[in-house]
């Protein structure tokens, strides 16, 4: 995100003007590098649809996007799609969902179990009444494509420095430098926070109280013994996902609702004891399968209702922006949340998407958005 918005907004204008403030450049504890790099269309809000198309379109072209070298990164971009498996309480949103959808310009199949059935014949609809299928979803790989974006800044003259933020110094009106870890004080005309999980603790240098928690998401590899025909990325109404990646197979769960703060700890019995006998229940092949590993990643989670929050402080510190909580969608979302913030800031306002209902004031206001997708 940070590095997205420092290319939005150094190809706008401001080339010199520009430094990313990174106390980790291997990311080895980032969010990008451990996502799975989906890019979905099923979502509950029509600026999120618009955002994840626009954030496919970019991805689709990178190179071309971003003016750097085809050679330089490979962000493996491809279709996979995606089905969201609901029951029969869901059916009335599912079918509200996709009106929704297709009606802003996605191609979204509202599926009954007869549907599914023949989708997918050796699968399991016994406890599902309805399907959202999106054969365009895409998938890339997240940490090509923070290669690329930082790259992209650094060619147009960004500066990057290896340090910490532990201090911001204000007036109460206006934002005026930082203190960094180095000793070293910077002035500033803006500060964009977009430091994902660790977000919240830079929110509070300056007396700013948000919603934002980091939250475990593990994701483990598999092999199968038995072949199975190509299927999509399925979410059901459990919260299991699995899809096919590379030579073989992940699965997790949902984040949502988990326990916050940070644990980088793998556990693999939630492979064994939940997601295994979920998977084998949708289908009968995962019933012989060969656990190969897994990672832990962590969503800076809106506990608000799981939707970013976005720009200025206007009640606050009009130059403190904060780019945050983005609940697992951040990956996908970049492209389009750096134009947009880049545009507010170099113009005042947002011109090619309007965010402004991701603004802090729902915070302030505690008026959650309401978000009817079939998943968060």
């Amino acid at each position: 995100m940070g590095s997205s918005i420092a290319w939005n907004l150094a190809k706008a204008s401001a080339k010199d003007d520009l430094l990313v403030i990174e106390p980790d450049p291997t990311y080895q504890f980032a969010a990008t590098p451990r996502a799975v790099g989906g890019i979905r269309f099923v979502q509950g809000l029509k600026e999120n649809l618009e955002m994840s198309l626009y954030g496919c379109h970019v991805f689709k072209n990178f190179a071309h996007e971003l003016g750097i070298d085809e050679d330089l990164v490979d962000l493996n971009f491809h279709e996979c799609g995606y089905l969201f498996l609901g029951t029969k309480d869901q059916s009335k949103s599912f079918e509200k969902n996709q009106k929704m959808l297709t009606g802003c310009g996605a191609e979204i199949l509202l599926l009954d179990k007869d549907k599914l059935k023949a989708l997918l014949p050796r699968f399991n609809f016994k406890d599902v009444e309805c399907g959202l299928y999106s054969p365009s979803d895409a998938r890339i790989d997240p940490y090509s494509a923070l290669r690329g974006f930082k790259q992209a800044a650094i060619n147009l003259g960004v500066e990057y420095k290896k340090d910490r933020v532990v201090g911001i110094n204000h007036d109460n009106r206006t934002v005026k430098s930082l203190k960094l870890e180095s000793g070293a004080l910077i002035p500033v005309e803006i500060i964009i926070n977009a430091a994902n999980c660790w977000a919240p603790e830079i929110c509070r240098m300056v007396g700013m109280d948000v919603p934002i928690k980091p939250v475990r998401r593990q994701t483990f590899y598999f092999d199968m013994e038995k072949e199975i025909i190509k299927f999509p990325a399925i979410r059901d109404h459990t919260g299991l996902s699995v899809r096919p990646d590379g030579a073989g197979f992940i699965t997790g769960k949902t984040a949502v609702g988990g326990k916050a703060g940070f644990n980088w700890e793998l556990d693999y019995r939630e492979f064994d004891d939940e997601l295994w006998p979920l998977m084998a229940n949708r289908c009968s092949v995962f019933e012989t399968i060969k656990y190969k590993g897994g990672w832990v990643g962590h969503y800076d989670q809106c506990l608000l209702d799981g939707n970013p929050i976005l720009g200025p402080w206007d009640n606050g510190l009009p130059n403190f922006f904060l780019a945050a909580g983005f609940s697992g969608h951040g990956l996908q979302h970049a492209p389009a949340i750096s134009l947009a913030l880049s545009e507010k800031i170099l113009y005042g306002n947002f011109k090619t998407f309007d965010l402004s209902r991701f603004s802090y004031k729902r915070v302030e206001n505690n008026r959650p958005i309401e978000d009817l997708g079939p998943t968060p």
